[in-house]
């Protein structure tokens, strides 16, 4: 009897069936897969905890004093803040590093906290929160010509150089210091500072 030609593909299929690696290899195997895996996938412990629960936890107002600059760890994690701690959150604008895109955040921030200093009582968090919303259609000029976003300081438009002047510094029509909407198009309009009072 002739037997029927056997292809490459049943050949491998045979061999392979037929080797059977030792269970007690197979194990060792996984067992060593799985090793450089677990310990790859584990963080080293609490390296960036504190960073990461402050970042975790941000309300708006936090998001602002972070994007003013202020470093993780000066961000203030209570309910409230008092007249003591906004003055000691205001000391950290002058000797922070100066980037473009912290400037009108700082304003913003250095407005709210002077806020709370002259109210004279601490204010939760929940309406300062409130109140940072009150800046989010405004935009300041930067000492670099740009009008930038108040909350988060992208610049929208370039100005010109700034300049000082008899009663401050600023380019074309726009001054440092003052907040501006934006009109239709390209039209800008200075805008009055939010009134904090009636929150």
């Amino acid at each position: 009897m002739l037997s029927e030609p056997r292809s490459p593909r049943r050949w491998i299929r045979v061999a392979c069936l037929s080797v059977r690696p030792p269970l007690s290899l197979l194990a060792v195997l996984a067992l060593l897969a799985s090793g450089p895996v677990a310990c790859a996938s584990r963080p080293p412990p609490d390296a960036l905890a504190a960073t990461r629960d402050a970042l975790a936890g941000l309300d708006e107002f936090g998001a602002l004093l972070l994007g003013a600059g202020l470093p993780v760890e000066a961000i203030l994690q209570g309910r409230s803040v008092s007249p003591v701690q906004a003055e000691r959150l205001r000391r950290y604008f002058p000797i922070l590093p100066y980037l473009p895109q912290h400037y009108a955040p700082r304003v913003v921030a250095d407005e709210l906290l002077r806020y709370v200093e002259q109210h004279g009582q601490g204010l939760s968090r929940w309406d300062l929160s409130r109140m940072v919303q009150e800046y989010r259609n405004l935009f300041l000029l930067r000492q670099d010509g740009f009008l930038a976003a108040a909350l988060t300081g992208e610049p929208a438009r370039w100005v010109g150089p700034v300049e000082v002047r008899d009663h401050g510094a600023g380019a074309a029509e726009f001054e440092i210091g003052v907040f501006y909407t934006r009109g239709d198009g390209e039209s800008w309009r200075r805008a009055d500072n939010p009134n904090l009072d009636r929150l």
